[in-house]
């Protein structure tokens, strides 16, 4: 957590300080919801956390680039229904710290992305209707690498919001599949389970 915090002050404070009228910086603060394809639990039903900042740059009037690190809840997660005789219950919750890099055009007020992106876990926590699992088998890996795509609305010079959807590429964990039929990463691969997550978030972006 100490080189996340010093890597975020370097980027929302050493840029801006040394090329503010080349990079742009910004705080990043949002919710995931969040699934995970192939525990065979569907649905964007695990809610997370997104905090972080931003820099980014132009490389033309219409098209920029974009270097992230933020602060990541994923998972998945799936309730019991006693009252429809369904006792089973699921909860996995994953923490990671998450660098994107975007590549960006501009129309008017919105913006659409294109990227990839790393993470790194920090921790793991799954339980079920009988309580808290333990992995010791087939743990998960200790990082996350996908693609992601988005789109942004400028509100104005300060506030921008932004839609964006993201999918593992490389399996988060070397797991039975339960759900083969369920994604086009299993359907290809069958190679184990993947980050399915969608990010609402609101930027705060320095200077004009």
């Amino acid at each position: 957590m100490r080189i996340y915090f010093t890597l975020l002050f370097a980027l929302l404070f050493g840029c801006y300080t040394s090329y503010a009228q080349v990079f742009k910086t910004g705080l990043v603060l949002g919710i995931s919801g969040a699934q995970v394809e192939g525990d065979g639990y569907g649905g964007y039903n695990k809610l997370g956390f997104i905090g972080g900042g931003f820099v980014n740059t132009n490389l033309s009037e219409k098209v920029s680039t974009q270097f992230e690190i933020y602060f990541i809840n994923k998972g998945s997660f799936d309730a019991a229904h006693p009252d429809k005789g369904d006792f089973d219950s699921f909860s996995l919750n994953l923490n990671y710290i998450e660098i994107p890099v975007t590549l960006r055009y501009k129309y008017h007020k919105f913006m659409i992305e294109l990227g990839i992106y790393t993470g790194k876990l920090l921790s793991v926590h799954i339980e079920d209707e009988f309580g808290e699992r333990e992995v010791n088998r087939f743990p998960f890996k200790s990082f996350d690498f996908g693609g992601l795509v988005g789109i942004y609305y400028q509100l104005n010079d300060h506030f921008i919001f932004n839609l964006r959807s993201k999918n593992s590429i490389i399996p988060i964990r070397d797991f039975q599949n339960y759900d083969q039929n369920v994604g086009i990463l299993n359907k290809l691969f069958n190679r184990g389970w993947y980050n399915v997550d969608l990010n609402l978030s609101v930027r705060y972006q320095f200077g004009s």
